[in-house]
C-alpha cells in the first residue's frame, strides 16, 4: 500500500503542478499532460512488477474496452451534454463556445479523463481492488479523490468548491464501477471524466455561468449513478 500511495502522490503532483505550470485550466497543454503522466505511471507500475511497458500499459487500464460499457459511456456523455442545453435554454442563458472549443475539449478529454483517470482508476483502485472486494477498493480509492479536490477551496468560491467536492465523492463510485465493468478499461470512466470537466470549460455564458455550472454539477452527480444502476443490472 505504502508503493501504491507513493506512486499516487507522485502522479497526483506532475498531472496537477504541470497543469498550473503550463496554464493548462481548460485543457490547452492536455496532450502533453497526459502524455506525461502515463509515461511516469507505466514508469511506477513497472517497479517490482513483472513485464515490460506493454503489460504496464494493460495493467493501468490502456486495452480494447467492452463494447457495451463503451456505448453505456457515450450515451451517458451525450445525455449530459443535452441536459445542459436544455437547461440554459430554459433558464433562457445565452451560451457561446469559446475560440478554439475543439482543440480545447480535446485537451481537456486527455487532461481530464484519460490523465486524470489513468491516475485515479487505472492505477489507485486497480491497484487497491486486486486483494479487495469491489466497494471497500472503492471506497478506499475514493479518499485520494476527495482529498485532492479540497484544494479546490483555495481557488475557488466556496460553493463552487463544495459542490466540486461533492461532485468527486458522487462519481468515484460510478466510475471505479464502469472502469471495471469495461474489463478493466480506462477508456470509458475517462469519456465520460473527460465531458464532466468539458461540459463547462468550453463556453462562455456571461452573468449566468455560475447558475449554469452549479446545475452542470449536479446533473454529473446524479446521471453516472443511472448509469450505474443499470451497468448493475
Amino acid at each position: 500500500m505504502a508503493l501504491t500511495l507513493a506512486g499516487f502522490v507522485a502522479l497526483w503532483l506532475l498531472l496537477d503542478r504541470s497543469a498550473a505550470a503550463l496554464g493548462s485550466g481548460r485543457g490547452e497543454w492536455g496532450g502533453a499532460i497526459a502524455l506525461a503522466v502515463v509515461a511516469v505511471a507505466v514508469t511506477i507500475e513497472m517497479i517490482g512488477r513483472p513485464g515490460g511497458a506493454r503489460d504496464a500499459l494493460r495493467r493501468l487500464g490502456f486495452v480494447a474496452p467492452n463494447a457495451r460499457a463503451m456505448l453505456a459511456a457515450l450515451v451517458l456523455s451525450v445525455a449530459m451534454l443535452a441536459a445542459l442545453a436544455l437547461f440554459a435554454r430554459a433558464a433562457h442563458i445565452d451560451v457561446t463556445l469559446l475560440p478554439a472549443w475543439p482543440v480545447l475539449a480535446l485537451g481537456m478529454l486527455l487532461q481530464g479523463g484519460v490523465a486524470e483517470e489513468a491516475v485515479f482508476r487505472g492505477f489507485l483502485f486497480r491497484r487497491f481492488r486486486e486483494a479487495r472486494p469491489f466497494w471497500r477498493a472503492a471506497l478506499i480509492s475514493a479518499g485520494p479523490f476527495i482529498a485532492v479536490h479540497l484544494l479546490l477551496f483555495a481557488t475557488m468560491d466556496f460553493a463552487v468548491a463544495l459542490a466540486a467536492v461533492l461532485l468527486a465523492v458522487a462519481i468515484s463510485f460510478p466510475l471505479a464501477w464502469l472502469f471495471e465493468r469495461a474489463g478493466n478499461s480506462v477508456w470509458p470512466p475517462a469519456l465520460v471524466h473527460g465531458v464532466v470537466q468539458v461540459g463547462i470549460k468550453v463556453i462562455d455564458a456571461g452573468e449566468g455561468f455560475a447558475v449554469l455550472a452549479l446545475v452542470w454539477m449536479g446533473v454529473c452527480a446524479l446521471a453516472p449513478w443511472a448509469l450505474f444502476l443499470v451497468l448493475r443490472r
